[in-house]
């Protein structure tokens, strides 16, 4: 037995060393072609596979996941109705929808028939609307708002059944009874961007104010908690997560309790918050986290389409000064900011951003006989539409941050140093610990009726009237 042991090893030995024999041209480590044997016989020597050391390689998309998010979508009787009028009114904003991955907008409304007693401010379409919306590149809606109810409980089941059947994705709305759980907008080579949304507020009172298919969260305590754990929720599974809140007072700038909500979201883990409701726009602001993050808060992102404002038209000042909110003269709910989110994970994840300001045209700003106005939504152009531009600037109370602010993807270039990409337009997706004092703070128990601040917050030159 020793000896055919040996004999074994002597074998081994042999091939072993002919396998790692050195060419004599370059030095470099060749395989024998066989390995010693009877004269009568070659034996070729097996081949040997070397699995590389450490886990595979994790493919990372070569171009950024693009998701662009807007406003309210109203179907406005009888403007808006009919499923055409939507249609033809989004069609212009078809062509910078098709350069996003996805596109998600607010969809103000039930689904159904409205009684031809409702309540004027009572908002539906049929199915055949929200069938309209894929046609021009939208590709998801948020279904949590104030109007959601507007046709009951039954209107909730068919709005959450006829955006399914469309084929858009819901977010802030579900079925099963889980409408806080995030919702992929789009996944490329591994990579995922989510949403979480979320109203605030409801229009109804009684048991569909209450229901579990619709994610709210009011603006206390108790709802921020309910937001913190959704975000956290997400980032478990997502590489990136939106925050879409529809909250506030309509017709003003955005609330600070929306705001609090909102740099909620944001240290809980959002990468970008979205907010819609009040019908007219607010600033940006960027929100500096704990874990050194700046995050970009879409204070109000306004109207994408609708019918208010409809007979306001330059030369006339924005608004009625003595009431803001006589809403068909107000100039400002025509102005939409479109939200556009860059995802970039090569490299150092990191999120860029910039909005575009859209204008909605309203044929009875013109002609007031025609009964179903031509109503058409388009990017905003600083220079075609200078007097548009012009007279809503006269507004000193109107979100006039939005047109100095460098992240707006149309602003006039002026000089050369105005082509480069300003750094407030940029973001990491890395979340870097909290520096050993703010843990220290965190398990630290709170006296009362002190609380540390949550971070600070930039906008863009800032005015006396404090319009985020």
């Amino acid at each position: 037995m020793a000896r055919i042991a040996a004999i074994a090893l002597a074998v081994l030995a042999v091939g072993c060393t002919r396998f790692f024999e050195r060419s004599s041209d370059d030095g470099a480590v060749a395989p024998a072609a066989a390995i010693a044997a009877p004269a009568s016989t070659a034996v070729e020597a097996p081949a040997i596979v070397v699995a590389p050391f450490g886990p595979p390689a994790v493919e990372v998309p070569s171009e950024p996941l693009r998701v662009l998010v807007g406003g309210d979508l109203i179907p406005h009787r009888p403007s808006l109705a009919a499923p055409s009028s939507i249609l033809s009114a989004l069609t212009p904003l078809t062509p910078v929808f098709k350069q996003a991955d996805a596109v998600v907008a607010n969809y103000e409304a039930a689904t159904g028939e409205l009684s031809k007693k409702a309540f004027r401010l009572a908002y539906a379409a049929s199915p055949a609307w929200l069938d309209a919306l894929p046609q021009v590149g939208i590709t998801a809606v948020t279904v949590a708002n104030n109007h959601a109810c507007d046709l009951g409980h039954g209107g909730v089941e068919a709005t959450l059944q006829a955006a399914s059947k469309s084929g858009l994705g819901v977010l802030g709305g579900d079925s099963e009874g889980d409408p806080w759980a995030p919702r992929t907008l789009v996944e490329r080579d591994g990579k995922r961007v989510c949403a979480v949304a979320w109203t605030t507020l409801i229009n109804a009172e009684g048991s569909c104010a209450r229901t579990t298919r619709l994610a709210i969260a009011t603006e206390n305590a108790a709802g921020r908690q309910k937001v913190a754990a959704a975000i956290q929720r997400a980032r478990s599974t997502c590489d990136a997560t939106i925050a879409i809140i529809h909250g506030g007072i309509e017709y003003v700038p955005q609330t600070p309790a929306v705001m609090a909500v909102a740099r909620e979201a944001a240290e809980s883990g959002a990468d970008a918050v979205v907010i819609h409701h009040p019908h007219v726009a607010s600033p940006v602001v960027v929100h500096a986290t704990k874990d050194k993050r700046q995050i970009p808060i879409f204070a109000s992102v306004g109207n994408l389409v609708s019918n208010q404002g409809e007979s306001w038209k330059p030369p006339m000042f924005p608004v009625l000064r003595e009431n803001r909110r006589l809403v068909c003269v107000n100039g400002w709910t025509r102005l939409g900011v479109l939200a556009d989110l860059a995802f970039d994970f090569k490299g150092a994840p990191k999120l860029d951003w910039s909005f575009h300001l859209v204008w909605t045209e309203n044929e009875h700003a013109d002609d007031r006989k025609v009964r179903i106005p031509r109503i058409v939504t388009r990017v905003l152009d600083p220079e075609k539409d200078a007097a548009i531009v012009e007279r809503l600037t006269a507004d000193e109370h109107g979100p006039l941050e939005l047109f100095d602010d460098p992240c707006w993807a149309q602003r006039p270039v002026y000089t050369d140093g105005d082509r480069g990409r300003d750094a407030r337009c940029e973001t990491t997706l890395v979340r870097s610990p909290p520096p050993p004092s703010q843990v220290a703070a965190a398990v630290r128990p709170k006296k009362k009726k002190r609380s540390a601040p949550s971070g600070h917050e930039v906008a863009i030159d800032p005015r006396k009237r404090g319009s985020i």
